[in-house]
């Protein structure tokens, strides 16, 4: 089946959807827009690599990239706030708003680079992009519970670790919407399926537990996937997530203890998450925008590095 790419999905009257059209597959990674006569703001950036895709999606909802005045990122990771930078450089108004513990890495990203430079190697450029510093002067720290004001909206952040120690959730009472990056999964539109994206290194299963307690807590009608859409079964999705969590925790841990290794791991995780969304969906196209969006490789690397600190071996 063919996916049709849309760069811009109006989900309200001042709300947007945009898709990034990562590696030229739509629904993989969102941006959401939010206009304001002040001024408009971006939850999540994307990577470097999309940000011609992001400009397209912007104007293609009537907006212009040179009125957006604030960037919003769940987290750091190249998917999420690769773009910032750039963004910054090329919107002089604009400002960074992030997590504490991430800005250092928004600022001198030096550290970040090096690190995804191990994992992805020639790969880099193609799949994220430059990641380009962001000016101190123009970061603003996120505390928890602290209100973001866009437009006639107003959005509570929310830290809510399990993905990254990093992250944040960002929450619209009045709208019933909660933007919910990493740590509501991953899910591509026209599936059932909801995946725990866990990379390397800050996977906390019980950290995570806690972040969707919170979240069911608020009791949201929609739920603003960055991986990607809007989904309006928050309790259904939600649950489910911590249930395939907790499986594939426990699943890569046996798997360790047989003494198999990162790849074989992976390989069997893929073949078998593929089978799902065939018997789900009946469009194998789907598998191919959840690999991008959790590579398997990924998944078992961090959830391994999770299970051997928190299950250490005699």
């Amino acid at each position: 089946m063919t996916r049709i790419y849309t760069p811009a999905t109006r989900l309200d009257d001042d709300l947007w959807l945009l898709d990034l059209n990562f590696q030229g597959e739509p629904g993989v990674i969102a941006s959401y827009l939010i206009t304001g006569p002040q001024g408009h703001t971006l939850i999540e950036t994307g990577p470097g690599s999309t940000l011609n895709a992001l400009e397209h999606a912007v104007s293609a909802a009537g907006a212009r990239l040179e009125d957006v005045t604030q960037l919003v990122v769940t987290h750091i990771h190249l998917d999420h706030a690769g773009a910032a930078g750039a963004l910054l450089r090329r919107v002089p108004e604009a400002r960074l708003l992030v997590h504490p513990v991430g800005a250092p890495h928004m600022i001198d990203p030096s550290r970040l680079i090096r690190s995804a430079t191990r994992i992805y190697g020639d790969r880099m450029d193609v799949l994220w992009g430059a990641f380009e510093p962001c000016p101190a002067e123009r970061v603003t720290l996120l505390a928890d519970g602290q209100i973001v004001t866009c437009g006639w909206r107003t959005l509570r952040a929310l830290h809510t670790p399990g993905h990254a120690w990093h992250h944040i959730a960002f929450h619209d009472a009045s709208g019933d919407l909660l933007f919910t990056g990493d740590v509501g999964g991953v899910r591509i539109p026209g599936a059932h399926i909801v995946r725990p994206p866990t990379p390397p290194p800050d996977i906390d299963v019980e950290a995570w537990h806690a972040s969707i307690d919170r979240m069911l807590a608020l009791a949201p009608k929609h739920l603003l996937m960055t991986h990607f859409g809007r989904f309006d079964d928050p309790e259904r999705h939600l649950g489910e997530l911590r249930r395939r969590l907790d499986e594939w925790t426990e699943w890569v841990r046996q798997r360790l203890e047989l003494g198999d290794d990162a790849d074989a791991i992976a390989q069997s995780l893929r073949e078998r998450n593929d089978a799902d969304v065939v018997r789900d969906t009946s469009d194998a196209t789907l598998a191919v925008a959840y690999e991008l969006a959790t590579p398997s490789r990924m998944t078992v690397d961090g959830l391994a590095r999770y299970v051997t600190k928190r299950y250490p071996r005699p």
